[in-house]
């Protein structure tokens, strides 16, 4: 349990950012609901620390990371991984932060336990790569992208739905979308959105 701490506290980081980043960007794709597709972007973030998936999972999953993974690296470029931003929750009220954690730790507990191994070491691997920017290189992210995935569809909908609504009351994406995205290429960040929304259907088709 003791190893796994640090992963905990990482996906938990992460699950915050995509918060701040891509549901703030732009509203979702025509034909596209909130609370049907959302969620699943949200879980992206947070299963990225973790891992892969099943067997059962991979080929559809995999195919569509990589596809993914093509076309949101020129946004994921862009990011300023150094700054401090990212680390912080501005304004957060510190008792719905221990909710919103108490939530990814539900989800995380019901994960498969051989994918969250194979995901931690395919995370630690990428770390391996990062260079001086904070930047990972294509297939490191191709590959934490086909994690998030197998993840996320190792886990019930509901406590993934549960982690984004909960994290979603913490960063107000009202209020930080506007700066997030004046960061980045506008473009770039939202062809990488859309394309969190394709993957998403992906998995939710493969989802318990």
């Amino acid at each position: 349990m003791v190893k796994l701490l640090p992963c905990v506290v990482a996906m938990v980081a992460v699950v915050a950012l995509c918060n701040l980043w891509m549901p703030a960007f732009v509203p979702p794709p025509a034909g596209q609901s909130l609370r049907h597709g959302v969620h699943m972007s949200t879980a992206v973030g947070a299963a990225a620390v973790l891992g892969a998936a099943p067997a059962a999972f991979a080929d559809k999953i995999d195919d569509a990371a990589t596809k993914l993974s093509a076309a949101s690296y020129p946004f994921l470029k862009e990011i300023d991984w150094t700054s401090p931003v990212y680390g912080t929750l501005p304004r957060a009220n510190p008792v719905k932060v221990l909710q919103a954690i108490n939530k990814a730790l539900v989800m995380g507990a019901s994960m498969d336990s051989a994918a969250l191994k194979k995901g931690v070491l395919a995370h630690a691997s990428a770390i391996e790569h990062v260079d001086d920017k904070g930047m990972i290189p294509l297939p490191d992210y191709e590959a934490i992208n086909a994690a998030i995935g197998h993840m996320v569809a190792s886990v019930p909908r509901k406590q993934v739905l549960d982690v984004y609504y909960a994290f979603a009351d913490v960063v107000k994406k009202d209020e930080v979308g506007a700066y997030m995205k004046s960061l980045v290429n506008s473009i770039d960040a939202e062809e990488a959105y859309k394309a969190f929304w394709e993957f998403k259907d992906v998995v939710a088709a493969e989802q318990r």
